[in-house]
């Protein structure tokens, strides 16, 4: 079953990375912060020059959404975590992609970090889905009621270094079991 963005994933990271191969190649890196809803896109362009009487070369690219879902609470993981759903296409076969996950949770007024992640894929490009979470399954236990939002930062590693985008959930109240 498929849900919806503005129930299951209240934001969406957009990166991009781009190769280009043969002649002499000049980068170019284009940010645009735009927010529809809770949407960041983050571009990493590369532009070829032809040298008198050589041929440009197709370019190269990839580019990966990812998807975050709101915190909410695991029974199989004992916790509260949240979910980042990374897929990506382009004509690059595969591309190494990081997601940074930060869970927290609310203390006053002010926002304080309970779980991190750190977790690099390797991904096909061909749009299927991987999912990271935070916390890690072997990462720290969040086991308190609380009001929570998970933040994320992903990039395109390698063949090439993509910018990075950011994302945020929304902040949600999580009851946990026993507390």
């Amino acid at each position: 079953m498929r849900t919806t963005m503005s129930r299951r994933a209240a934001g969406v990271a957009l990166v991009s990375a781009a190769l280009m191969t043969g002649g002499a190649a000049t980068s170019h890196a284009a940010q645009s912060t735009g927010t529809a809803g809770s949407e960041t896109r983050s571009t990493a362009r590369v532009a070829a020059e032809a040298k008198s009487g050589q041929q440009i070369q197709a370019a190269r690219w990839a580019q990966c959404t990812a998807q975050v879902n709101n915190p909410h609470w695991s029974r199989g993981a004992g916790s509260v975590i949240f979910k980042t759903r990374v897929s990506c296409q382009g004509n690059i076969p595969r591309v190494h992609v990081k997601v940074r996950g930060k869970l927290h949770k609310k203390s006053g007024n002010r926002w304080v970090s309970v779980a991190a992640s750190n977790e690099t894929k390797v991904k096909v490009t061909n749009g299927s889905v991987s999912t990271y979470y935070t916390p890690k399954p072997s990462g720290t236990n969040v086991t308190r009621d609380g009001t929570y939002k998970g933040t994320i930062t992903v990039q395109i590693t390698s063949p090439v270094r993509g910018t990075v985008g950011t994302a945020s959930s929304r902040s949600v109240r999580v009851n946990t079991p026993g507390s």
